[in-house]
Order: C-alpha cells, then sequence, then structure tokens
C-alpha cells in the first residue's frame, strides 16, 4: 500500500478538499431542512399556479379547436348553399337540408371530445351532426341570452357561462329531459356564411337568414380536467366570469348559489396570478388565470397549513437531494482544482482529438502567454487555415451543384415572347376565335410563370395555376378525351415545391396511357401529409405499363426525360431520400408517387 507522501498532488489535493466539505455539508443540511418551510410554501403556490394555468391552457387548447372549425365553416358552399335555398314549407327539402348539413357538420367536427352538443339554429330548424340527439328548442330561440350573445359577437365566437337549461329556453324538463339538462354551458356563433363565386364573395347576409352556432358544453368538463389535479383534500377549485357568473366548482351547491369573492375584481385586473386573502377570519391562498378563449377565470383555493401539509414528504426528500447534490458538487470542484494544473495539456490533447475527428472549427481560449499559451496560439491558427480552405471547397462544390439544377430547370422553363403572343391574341379576338383566344392566354400565364421567376420551387398554388393551363390547352386538342379531378389537403398550399413537377406525369398519361381511349380518361390528382413528409399521387386509368417497361422506368431510365429531370431536381433540392416512385398494372392504369419533406427549403 503507498505511502500518503507517495501519492500524487493532484490526489492528496482532492482528498483534503473532500474531508473538508464533509463536515460543513452535515451542518447545512441539517439548517436547511429547519429554515426551508417559508420557500417550500412559495415553492408550492407557484407549482399549484403552474397547475392551474397548464389546466386552464389544457382548456383553452379544446375551446379554441372549436373557434377554428366554427370559423372554417363560415366558407363551407354547402351550408351556404342549404341555407341560402331552405323552404321550411317544404317538409322533403327540409329534410333533405337537415342530412346535408349533418354530414357538413360532421366533417368539421370529427373529434367532438367533450362536447355534449353541436347545434346550428334558425327559427325554422336545429340541426346537429349525424347521430346527434341533444334537444334545444329552436321556437323561442331568438329571445334567448344564448341568441343575444352571438348578435353581440357580430360573428366571432360568444362564451355563455354555465346556465339553467329551463330558465334559458322556457322549458320544464323535469316532466321529458334527463337531469344533466339542468346545467349547461356553450359558446355561441353568428354565422356569416359566404360563397366565392368566380373570386367574388357572395354574403348569406341579407338574402337568407344566419344560422347560430351553439356548442354545448357540461360544466362537469371542468370538474374532470381539475378534480384529479387538486394537491390535496384541502383545496378547492372555481371557474367563474369577470361579471360574477358561476361556470364550475368543487361543489355543484357553490355553483348553484354562485361566486360572490371580495377579491373578483382584484383577480380580474391581474387576469393571472396568485393571492393571499381572508375568508372567515384565516388566510386562503388563491392560485388564479384568466382564459384567454372565454375570458373566464380558473382558480383554486388553498390553505397555508393544507398546502404546506402536502409538500412536507417532499421538503425531507429536497433535503437529502440537495446534500447529495452538494457533496458531489464539492467533489467535483475538488477534482477541477485538483486538475487545474495539467488542463491546459487536457485541452489541448482533446482539441487535437476533434480534429482528428473532422471538427476543424475547434479553438482552445489562450489564458495565458507562457510556452503552453503559444503552443495553444499556433494550434488555433493552424485549424483557422485549414476551416477556410474546407469552406472554400464547399462554396466550389454548392456553386456547382446550383448550376446543374439551373441546367435541369431549363430543360422545363423555356422563355418565349409574349408579344407575338399579344398579337395572335388580339388576332383571334378580332375573327371571334374565343376558344383559339382563351389557349393563347394560358399559353401566356403558363410562360410568365416558367420564365419570369428564376426560382427552381414556387407556391403550390402558383403551380396549380400553370397545371390547370396547360391541361385545358391539351384537352382542346385531345377533345375533351379525358376529365382531371383534384383532392389535396389545404395544409399543403403552406408550402412550396419544385415548378412543374408534376407536368411530365399528367403528360405521360395524356399521351401514352390514353393512346387507345376515345373517352373516358380520368386523371386523378391527390396530396397529403403524413409522418413529417409531403405526399403527391397522380393516378389514372388508362392502359397501364408492362412488367419490363416498368421496371426501366422505376429505375429512371429509358427515354422518359421528364420522369428523370422530376426525380433528379427533388433530390438535389431535397436530398437522396425524396423523389419519384412509380406503380402500374397493365391493363387498369398507372399510379406515379411524389414525396417531399415538411421544408420550403
Amino acid at each position: 500500500m503507498p505511502r500518503f507522501k507517495d501519492l500524487s498532488y493532484r490526489f492528496k489535493l482532492f482528498l483534503t478538499y473532500a474531508l473538508i466539505v464533509s463536515l460543513p455539508l452535515s451542518i447545512l443540511s441539517w439548517m436547511y431542512f429547519h429554515s426551508s418551510r417559508e420557500f417550500v410554501s412559495e415553492f408550492a403556490r407557484q407549482n399549484l399556479y403552474s397547475i392551474v394555468k397548464q389546466n386552464n391552457e389544457i382548456m383553452d387548447a379544446e375551446l379554441a379547436q372549436v373557434e377554428e372549425s366554427s370559423l372554417a365553416i363560415i366558407a363551407d358552399q354547402t351550408l351556404y348553399e342549404q341555407y341560402l335555398h331552405a323552404n321550411p314549407a317544404d317538409e322533403y327539402s327540409m329534410i333533405s337540408m337537415e342530412k346535408k348539413v349533418s354530414r357538413t357538420l360532421n366533417t368539421y367536427f370529427t373529434d367532438l371530445g367533450q362536447i355534449y352538443s353541436i347545434h346550428l339554429i334558425t327559427s325554422y330548424s336545429n340541426i346537429g351532426p349525424t347521430g346527434a340527439s341533444a334537444f334545444i328548442p329552436y321556437s323561442n330561440f331568438n329571445q334567448t341570452a344564448l341568441y343575444r350573445a352571438a348578435l353581440q359577437g357580430e360573428g366571432a365566437m360568444e362564451w355563455v357561462p354555465t346556465f339553467s337549461f329551463d330558465q334559458m329556453f322556457k322549458q320544464d324538463i323535469r316532466r321529458s329531459k334527463p337531469p344533466e339538462y339542468v346545467r349547461l354551458l356553450a359558446g355561441a356563433r353568428l354565422l356569416k356564411l359566404f360563397n366565392i363565386n368566380n373570386g367574388e364573395v357572395v354574403e348569406l347576409q341579407g338574402k337568407a337568414e344566419l344560422p347560430v352556432l351553439a356548442v354545448v358544453y357540461r360544466p362537469e368538463i371542468y370538474h374532470s380536467r381539475f378534480a384529479n389535479t387538486l394537491p390535496s383534500a384541502g383545496a378547492s377549485f372555481f371557474v367563474v366570469s369577470p361579471a360574477g357568473q358561476p361556470v364550475a366548482g368543487t361543489s355543484m351547491e357553490h355553483e348553484m348559489a354562485g361566486i360572490d369573492l371580495a377579491w373578483l375584481d382584484e383577480m380580474t385586473e391581474m387576469k393571472s396570478g396568485t393571492l393571499t386573502v381572508t375568508q372567515d377570519g384565516k388566510p386562503l391562498i388563491v392560485c388564479f388565470d384568466t382564459s384567454k378563449v372565454t375570458g373566464w377565470i380558473s382558480g383554486v383555493t388553498i390553505s397555508p397549513e393544507a398546502m404546506v401539509a402536502a409538500f412536507l414528504p417532499e421538503i425531507k426528500s429536497y433535503t437529502f437531494y440537495l446534500a447529495i447534490i452538494l457533496l458531489f458538487i464539492s467533489l467535483l470542484l475538488a477534482y477541477v482544482f485538483a486538475n487545474s494544473i495539467t488542463r491546459p495539456i487536457h485541452q489541448l490533447l482533446q482539441a487535437i482529438k476533434k480534429t482528428s475527428e473532422g471538427e476543424f472549427d475547434t479553438r482552445i481560449p489562450v489564458e495565458s502567454y507562457n510556452e503552453m499559451g503559444l503552443l495553444i496560439h499556433k494550434f488555433n491558427q493552424m485549424n483557422v487555415k485549414i476551416n477556410n480552405l474546407i469552406e472554400e471547397n464547399y462554396k466550389v462544390k454548392l456553386r456547382e451543384k446550383e448550376t446543374k439544377i439551373m441546367s435541369l430547370n431549363i430543360q422545363l422553363n423555356p422563355h418565349f415572347m409574349y408579344n407575338t403572343l399579344n398579337i395572335m391574341n388580339w388576332t383571334a379576338l378580332e375573327n371571334d376565335q374565343k376558344e383559339l383566344s382563351r389557349m393563347i392566354v394560358s399559353l401566356s400565364s403558363m410562360l410568365q410563370y416558367t420564365s419570369e421567376n428564376s426560382q427552381d420551387i414556387g407556391d403550390l398554388a402558383q403551380d396549380l395555376n400553370w397545371l390547370k393551363h396547360y391541361i385545358y390547352i391539351t384537352n382542346q386538342r385531345f377533345e375533351d378525351r379525358f376529365t382531371v379531378n383534384y383532392c389535396l389537403a389545404p395544409e399543403l398550399y403552406a408550402y412550396q415545391v419544385p415548378k412543374l413537377f408534376l407536368q411530365p406525369f399528367i403528360e405521360n398519361a395524356i399521351v401514352h396511357a390514353f393512346s387507345r381511349l376515345h373517352s373516358g380518361g380520368r386523371i386523378t390528382i391527390r396530396g397529403w401529409m403524413a409522418d413529417g413528409e409531403r405526399f403527391f399521387t397522380v393516378e389514372d386509368n388508362g392502359t397501364g405499363i408492362a412488367p419490363d417497361k416498368l421496371e426501366e422506368l422505376a429505375k429512371l431510365e429509358g427515354e422518359s426525360i421528364g420522369i428523370r429531370n422530376v426525380d433528379k431536381r427533388i433530390k438535389l433540392i431535397y436530398g437522396d431520400g425524396y423523389g419519384v416512385t412509380l406503380t402500374s398494372v397493365e391493363g387498369q392504369g398507372t399510379t406515379v408517387t411524389i414525396n417531399l419533406p415538411v421544408s420550403n427549403v
């Protein structure tokens, strides 16, 4: 066993420092346990506040989703048409209208979650999603506070605090309706429906009665959210409007009686935070937060004693773990101090290792100007020179990549003379050749998109507009031999795509797949997002591709320049993980799949 004097200086320093720290650390741990009650009380207060805020945010997220769905429904063409032509006197048309409106509601409210019921109410109808059975009378609905709130919102969602069903709708529910109808809360929006016809917005208002969307909840939605998150038996929650109208609370009796808090005005002014108030002569802690959606105040009340008691076991745990952490930090500091002499050499070795692994941007701070400092300075200079050489090489390769992209893009983006097309258009109009004029205008729009924008990517909407012009011109040539359908997810329009990436596949379908067809050709363009990627497909019902030919095309070989061009451009822009794939069944049709990342590059 080595003697103490034979041990290294680094180990001696480490051992001495560890012994010096151990005794004070024990004393500090004992003092910390007795002085941490105030700290824990504040910690518990903030923890309770975070629970309230988180619950409020979760509720806001669900209610905000409902608001978004209700906003999206305003532009629905089906609803516009149904309410524009509604005829209450025609029972058959009303039944048909109810089915169509119900199906439309199902598309916007696919996940009802904790929603109790949804209604589209007018003076002559109350329509909900398919299968809904909740009842709200519509005959006198325009005399209710719910209807007045919708009018007051002027198209915005207004949230009405918990109300009594029989008082709101003047209905005796004890004879005909179940107990859950006793108390409800709701969001109401006056749907200012509109339709876009040839680029013009046509509003329903003034042409027909605007429906009111009522999204109804039961107060239990707040009970289910808050009841399982209260920290102890001594805590209770409440939800109240700024005007003092109760929405929900721990006990139904409290809700029925209303919440009359002397500190309500202070909460309304603060919006969010914590208060210490006095109730029945005893201190009470209130943690509250105001909903950004409804404006209602959600809060939890608890006495200081109950709050500390709930966290008392954690105080002991914190004391124990804090002592362990402090001991670990002390030993770590001892180790750092012992290694302070050899640290510059260790840093240099680690930096050399990183440089050998390709991290040429590694730099070591020069802390002194002795021999070791001069050596580190020279090492930094060497890495700077190497890094500059790498960057220069990278820029050269990047320019080569950009040149290659431009050369591929030129194949699809020819520039033509717009003045010549303009003269041709006027000549066609003078000779009353309207179809020819429309084809020339379409061609001009196509050329403008391809030539004026030198970027290899563009907006999906602009690219689809170009494609529709191309399809129109081609359809004139082939005398309506085929039709084209579009099924694209709306969220795809927020991203850019490679220019003209669908055109070669449409052209192949028309020229090759429909070569033996005189009519009935069908092309379907689909687009969706899944697993962080975008997918587009071009499907046709043509003659299909023979297996040997399909194998050749799947390898992006052969005579199909357009397919190879699109695939190369996608790989150059987004990487080798994306591109074009082909599937086909001879005699049934062909499907081209294009996958792109969720990125605008």
